[in-house]
């Protein structure tokens, strides 16, 4: 007789009311925020800067994946149109990758608390 299928411990769901979930979550945001602040004051002054790199890196890959859709709709915009496109483009990668931390800290949490419970 076989032994039913066992279950893949990354399977598992992750902590829906995870506190290390919910803390890099939020740590990861606050920096998107400081990010987008300093990226708002340099495109009011017209230039590029830090603000534009960490928003890059803070997004990745999204924003890779998404600049050949920028390129596409660049000339079909007006600059206010298009900045307005990125920051709201922005604003949706970083909530992605909030929920992608928060899982992963979330079962990070539940790992700890099962290897504190095996011993």
């Amino acid at each position: 007789m076989s032994a039913p299928p066992s279950r893949s411990e990354s399977l598992e769901p992750s902590l829906p009311g995870s506190r290390w979930g919910r803390n890099a979550a939020r740590v990861y945001l606050g920096v998107v925020v400081a990010a987008a602040v300093l990226l708002a004051s340099e495109l009011v002054s017209g230039r590029t800067g830090f603000g534009s790199l960490a928003i890059s890196v803070l997004t990745a890959p999204w924003s890779g994946l998404l600049a050949p859709l920028a390129s596409r709709l660049a000339p079909h915009l007006t600059p206010v149109a298009m900045r307005a496109t990125g920051l709201s483009l922005v604003a949706l990668t970083a909530l992605l990758n909030a929920r992608i931390l928060y899982g992963i800290a979330a079962r990070m949490e539940r790992d700890a608390r099962a290897g504190r419970a095996a011993r």
